[in-house]
C-alpha cells in the first residue's frame, strides 16, 4: 500500500523522508521551469491561468458521472455560494460538499473539475463543488459564508429529495481543507446540522508556524512544490488583518474545543510543509473523544491528488476516499 493508517505512536517528518520520492513524484518537480518565478511572484491573472493550465492538463478529464449542473445556493450571511454540482451514477447516498485548493486565491470549479469527478465516483454521493469567492479581492470571511451557504444548500436538497440530512459531509483540498475543517468546528454544536464525514486532504490547518510541525521547517524551502513563502503569501492574500490568523476560522488547529465533529479522515503527503500540521488535527480530534484517520502517503508532494495524470498515488488515495465515505 502507498498509504498505512495513523498509530498513536507520534509519526515525525523525519522518519516519512526514510522513503524516496516516487519517480512520477520525481519527474513532476523535474518538469519544472527553472527560470520559472515562483507563482507568488506572478501577477494575478497569470498565476491563475498557470494553475489551471497545470491542473486541466494533468488531471483532466475525469470520470463520467450522471450530470452535472450549476446551482445558486441561499443566501447565508449576506453571501450565496456558486455551486457546481456532481450527480453520480446509481442512486446518491449523501451530499459531499467541497472546496478546492489554491491558497484562497487560485483555482475554481473548472480546474477542480476531474477532482469532483473522482469524488463523485469513488463516494457515490452528490459532489457540490464550492465555487467560493477569491481573494485577494474578497477578504475572509467571504469564502467560509459562501460555505455555509454552501451547506444551507445541502441540507434543503436533502430534504427535497427526501434524504437524511444528517448525511451531509465535507471535504476540502489544502486551503479549501481549512475552509471544511472551519466549518466543521461552527457546526458541531448544532444538531440541525450533524454531518456524516469531514474529508481533508493535505489542508492548512494553522497559519503562524508551530514549532512542533517540524515538517514546515524541514520541507517548505521550496524544493517540494509547496513552500512556506507560498503560505504566508496566500495567508497575506486571504486577511485583511493579520490578527485574524490565529482564529479559529482561519487556523482551525487553534480551536479551543474539538468535540462535537463528525468522523474524521486526513490525507497528508509526506514531502509536504503542512503535513505535521494534518497529523495535529487528528491527534486533536482523538484527545477531545472523536474518531479520526490519518493516511500519510509518505513518498510524494502536497497537492498530489489534483495532479492524477502523473502522480502514482492519487489513485489509491482516491481508494481511501472510497472507504471512508463511500
Amino acid at each position: 500500500m502507498w498509504f498505512k493508517p495513523y498509530s498513536s505512536r507520534p509519526v515525525g517528518v523525519r522518519e516519512a523522508r526514510r522513503r524516496p520520492l516516487s519517480r512520477g513524484t520525481r519527474a513532476f518537480l523535474d518538469s519544472a521551469d527553472p527560470d520559472a518565478p515562483p507563482i507568488r511572484d506572478m501577477p494575478l491573472d497569470q498565476a491563475r491561468a498557470v494553475m489551471d493550465a497545470m491542473m486541466g492538463e494533468i488531471d483532466q478529464p475525469g470520470p463520467a458521472v450522471k450530470s452535472v449542473a450549476d446551482v445558486t445556493g441561499p443566501e447565508v450571511e449576506g453571501q450565496s455560494a456558486s455551486l457546481r454540482v456532481y450527480e453520480p451514477k446509481g442512486r446518491a447516498r449523501g451530499i459531499l460538499v467541497f472546496f478546492h485548493g489554491g491558497g484562497w486565491t487560485l483555482g475554481g470549479v473548472a480546474s477542480y473539475d476531474g477532482f469532483a469527478r473522482r469524488l463523485c465516483q469513488a463516494t457515490g454521493q452528490i459532489v457540490a463543488s464550492v465555487d467560493y469567492p477569491l481573494s485577494p479581492e474578497h477578504k475572509y470571511p467571504l469564502a467560509l459564508q459562501a460555505g455555509l451557504s454552501a451547506v444551507h444548500w445541502a441540507r434543503e436538497e436533502m430534504v427535497r429529495r427526501k434524504l437524511k440530512t444528517d448525511a451531509i459531509s465535507l471535504a476540502g483540498d489544502s486551503a479549501g481543507g481549512t475552509l471544511a475543517a472551519a466549518l466543521a468546528l461552527r457546526l458541531a454544536k448544532q444538531p440541525e446540522f450533524a454531518l456524516a464525514h469531514l474529508a481533508l486532504f493535505y489542508p492548512v490547518m494553522v497559519i503562524p508556524d508551530l514549532p512542533e510541525h517540524a515538517s514546515r521547517e524541514l520541507l517548505g524551502d521550496g524544493r517540494y512544490f509547496l513552500s512556506r513563502e507560498d503560505v504566508s503569501w496566500a495567508a497575506g492574500n486571504y486577511l485583511a488583518d493579520p490578527d485574524l490568523a490565529t482564529t479559529p476560522d482561519v487556523s482551525p488547529l487553534l480551536a479551543e474545543d474539538f468535540t462535537g465533529l463528525p468522523p474524521v479522515s486526513v490525507i497528508t503527503a509526506g514531502y509536504d510543509p503542512l503535513r505535521d500540521e494534518g497529523a495535529d488535527f487528528v491527534r486533536r480530534v482523538r484527545r477531545a473523544g472523536g474518531q479520526a484517520e490519518l493516511f500519510c502517503f509518505e513518498t510524494t508532494v502536497h497537492g498530489f491528488m489534483g495532479l492524477s495524470g502523473v502522480m502514482p498515488e492519487a489513485r489509491p488515495a482516491f481508494q481511501v476516499v472510497k472507504k471512508r465515505l463511500g
